[in-house]
Formats: C-alpha cells, structure tokens, sequence
C-alpha cells in the first residue's frame, strides 16, 4: 500500500494554537497532535485536505484524541466550491459516552480499509478530504486527532 501525501490544509474550524492542525500533515514527524481551541466549545471540529493527486483511498489509520466520533468525506478540488462533498465513512464511533465523560480511552488508534467505505465514494479516486470530529459528551476539554494516514492500493505514488 503507498502511502499518499497530504500536501496542505485547506480549511479548518478550530485549532488550538500550541496544536495546530498542520500537525497532521506528516504522520511521522511526533508534533503532537490536532486539537480543538480551549476557548471552543461546539462540540465540533472539521478540517479539509488537499492531497497531493486524485487517488482511490483504500486504508485510512487514524490515532484518536479525545473525539467521540468521526465523519470522512471526499471531493475533488475541480468541483465547484458549492457542490457537496461524498461520504467515504459514515459517523463512527471513537469513544463511547460512559469514555468521554470519565476521560478515559481518549487515545485510541483505528484503521479503516475499503470495506468499511460507502459504496457510491470507494474505488473512485478523490484528491480532497474533509474530516469532522465530534465530542457532544463533554464540553471542558480540548479533543482532535493525533495523527493521519492515508494510504492507496495503487502501486508507488512517485
């Protein structure tokens, strides 16, 4: 699997400014993580990525951070700004109520692959994506994710 490069960040909602959301654009670098501002308090954390080529995605690994859940969605960047994204993966839960609420399990790792991806965006190629994180459980602390991977099952994306 090859790993696909994101090149850069093209909206985002919230970042708190010691975790900025740029953290996620190289898994491997240890920044730390993407987190919500302190002072924001929706609940809600969206981010949209440019990736380096339109490719189909076929494993997303994604390290938790406090999010209750996440939402994927996929797009292309030759779309008019006012056509809607396609889902890739339908809200998934990250972290149950009872977790969220006590703090507990706030880092967890999940690895998504094709079978786990909406029919109508799986195999289509996509060069943009738009994560949502939620925390409606609790509203005192800062949540994100830790780190992103995405990969595709073409061959070598040089």
């Amino acid at each position: 699997m090859a790993p696909v490069k994101i090149s850069h960040v093209v909206s985002f909602s919230s970042q708190d400014p010691k975790y900025p959301v740029e953290n996620l654009l190289n898994p491997d670098s240890h920044r730390g993580p993407w987190l919500s501002c302190p002072q924001d308090k929706t609940g809600q954390l969206k981010v949209e990525f440019q990736l380096e080529r339109a490719v189909p995605i076929s494993y997303i690994d994604v390290g938790n951070c406090g999010c209750a859940f996440l939402q994927i969605d996929v797009g292309r960047s030759s779309w008019p700004l006012d056509r809607p994204f396609v889902t890739l993966l339908p809200a998934t839960m990250l972290m149950s109520r009872t977790d969220s609420k006590s703090g507990k399990n706030r880092s967890g790792v999940r690895m998504f692959k094709d079978g786990d991806f909406l029919t109508p965006a799986s195999g289509e190629s996509w060069d943009r994506l738009r994560l949502t994180c939620s925390q409606p459980f609790t509203r005192h602390q800062s949540f994100g994710l830790a780190f992103l991977r995405v990969r595709s099952s073409l061959g070598s994306l040089a």
